[in-house]
């Protein structure tokens, strides 16, 4: 395994069974906040935050969508770490098609160097996404739902897209609900029937997760364009990111084997209503998703470096993949 531990990067640690729980949990260590007034210590300013992500996690995913919503290309920079996480030095920039070298200025070559920098004793995950203070020159946040919050709503008064709100106030408790269940049940749950030590917890885990799925494919069915309503929210976000990798990665890979999303036709619908909106489409990068699950650290089946063709039906249409 590969973390940190009293700030040296360690890429060689035994899979202790601890650790390997450890591996399962996607929560952030940084928690600090940008508020528009400043009042936390980091204003929203121009140019002044960076954000290191993965176009094939599901996690950073989120926020480079809200990213992309709310129109902050100039206003926010992004640097992309390779696909491959499984390498000596993690998460690692290079001046490739598929990712880029550190655009922050920072001339770092592996994310784990932002985190030594931040905090020089850290112990635990380099995770991605990553909210970096150009400024001061350390981590704001980790944390993908905070980082998508503060996206949504910090940076309006600056240059942010005010138009599109993904957190409206009068739905927040509606939100939040939403959002802990597809924290549970979806977002790590498909890690965690992957991550199943025995028949019983697999079955477990794959209940929870199609149960939430078939009843998300059953509160559909009064024709709401998005879970909540006629327009989107971040709750929409959190779903779209794990489902527009099911039948690729979670179906077959992680044997989340009951259904597919292409067998959800509700769902599979929202999820293609979330990729048209303006922007959203080109987050979806299909050449880091399948390099990153097939050729990378979760392949623990398919150790000859193949990496497969997407399934042969389109979740967008039903129809045949061409």
């Amino acid at each position: 395994m590969k973390l940190m531990i009293d700030g040296i990067w360690r890429g060689n640690v035994a899979p202790t069974p601890e650790l390997e729980a450890q591996r399962m949990i996607h929560a952030g260590r940084f928690r600090d906040r940008v508020t528009a007034d400043g009042a936390s210590g980091f204003a929203a300013e121009p140019g002044r935050y960076h954000l290191y992500v993965s176009h094939a996690c599901p996690f950073s995913h989120r926020v480079v969508v809200v990213h992309a919503l709310k129109k902050l290309d100039t206003l926010i920079g992004v640097s992309v770490v390779h696909p491959i996480w499984d390498t000596p030095d993690g998460w690692v920039f290079r001046e490739t098609e598929l990712s880029t070298v550190d655009r922050a200025g920072n001339g770092f070559t592996s994310l784990h160097e932002a985190y030594r920098v931040s905090q020089a004793d850290y112990t635990g995950k380099v995770l991605v996404p990553v909210l970096w203070d150009r400024k001061v020159r350390r981590i704001v946040n980790n944390e993908s739902l905070e980082i998508a919050e503060m996206l949504n709503q910090e940076f309006d008064a600056i240059g942010g897209d005010a138009q599109v709100d993904l957190y409206p106030a009068a739905l927040r408790a509606d939100i939040d609900a939403l959002n802990s269940r597809i924290a549970r049940s979806l977002a790590t749950g498909v890690y965690a029937v992957a991550g199943a030590r025995d028949q019983a917890e697999y079955d477990s885990r794959m209940d929870e997760l199609f149960g939430f799925l078939d009843a998300c494919e059953e509160e559909l069915a009064d024709g709401r364009r998005f879970l909540l309503g006629d327009h989107p929210t971040i709750a929409d976000v959190l779903v779209f990111t794990p489902l527009v990798r099911f039948d690729a990665v979670y179906n077959p890979l992680f044997r989340a084997s009951r259904k597919r999303l292409v067998d959800y036709p509700r769902l599979a619908m929202l999820v293609k209503q979330i990729e048209d909106l303006p922007g959203v489409a080109d987050t979806v990068r299909f050449d880091h998703i399948l390099m990153h699950y097939h050729d990378g650290d979760w392949a623990v089946a398919n150790r000859r470096g193949i990496v497969p063709l997407r399934p042969a039906t389109d979740w967008r249409t039903g129809t045949s993949v061409k």
